[in-house]
């Protein structure tokens, strides 16, 4: 269960390393249009992920942690990304 927390945390940095990395290149037209899709799904689906996974961890300070890190990250800036992916998608 220790296992579940710590991937937990990993899923939180790969969230941090992919808005990271889609606000660093944002205004490049090129990777705007090819990857930016993906690098957005991966900064929505990874707190998602790690909020699963630390509700299953092992109980105690690093499970509280996990979660809350996790589901802060996905209120502040996962849904500005959902939005973005949303738009990219269907508008115009």
């Amino acid at each position: 269960m220790q296992k579940l927390n710590i991937l937990s945390y990993l899923c939180f940095s790969i969230a941090i390393t992919a808005a990271i990395i889609a606000s660093s290149f944002i205004t490049s037209h090129f990777f705007y249009s090819h990857y930016l899709k993906f690098i957005l799904f991966v900064e929505i689906i990874s707190p998602i992920i790690g909020i699963i996974l630390g509700s299953f961890g092992k109980p105690g300070k690093p499970k509280q942690i996990a979660i809350i890190l996790n589901s802060l990250f996905f209120i502040l800036f996962s849904l500005l990304a959902l939005l973005n992916l949303w738009i990219m998608t269907f508008g115009k």
